[in-house]
């Protein structure tokens, strides 16, 4: 399995990506979170990442570190309410515009 970093592109690889690879990166992040490789494969944009995957505030913190990294985009204070953590198809919504975001 890749580490985490070793999945960090340069910026233009990055925003040439698409959702379902965007999906399938958030997929990899939550992997330490998810009890099993079936629910992993179960993962879809309905799930909740508090209620159905258990994450609690330090969980959403590394994740937003991690998506960071990851994605090479910033999340300020203001953007993190209930609705972005959700469901995991929020959480790629956000992740796709900030994409595309100019700066």
């Amino acid at each position: 399995m890749r580490e985490i970093s070793r999945m960090t592109e340069n910026k233009s690889e990055i925003e040439n990506i698409n959702r379902k690879e965007i999906t399938e990166r958030i997929v990899h992040i939550l992997e330490p979170w998810v009890g099993d490789i079936e629910t992993l494969e179960q993962l879809d944009d309905q799930t909740d990442l508090i209620a159905e995957l258990g994450m609690d505030s330090v969980g959403i913190l590394e994740l937003i570190l991690q998506i960071e990294k990851v994605f090479g985009i910033s999340i300020s204070n203001d953007e993190l309410d209930s609705r972005l953590f959700g469901r995991i198809g929020n959480l790629i919504a956000m992740i796709d515009s900030k994409l595309y975001e100019t700066d």
